[in-house]
């Protein structure tokens, strides 16, 4: 994922991580997305496909 600049708060420091997204469910307490994290105020992106999984292992 490459992020330029993130809007909210104008950091251009938006570089792709492993981010670890918690889950609702009653099985998985997290999984492990490909993603980017704002270095300035922490605000975490991920892709849609990513976000409709967890979607989905939260429906169950």
């Amino acid at each position: 994922m490459d992020i330029k600049q993130y809007v909210m708060c104008g950091c251009t420091n938006v570089p792709p991580a492993e981010l670890d997204i918690p889950v609702k469910s009653q099985f998985i307490i997290s999984v492990k997305v490909d993603g980017a994290k704002c270095m300035e105020c922490g605000e975490e992106y991920y892709d849609m496909q990513s976000l409709k999984a967890i979607e989905e292992l939260e429906k169950d």
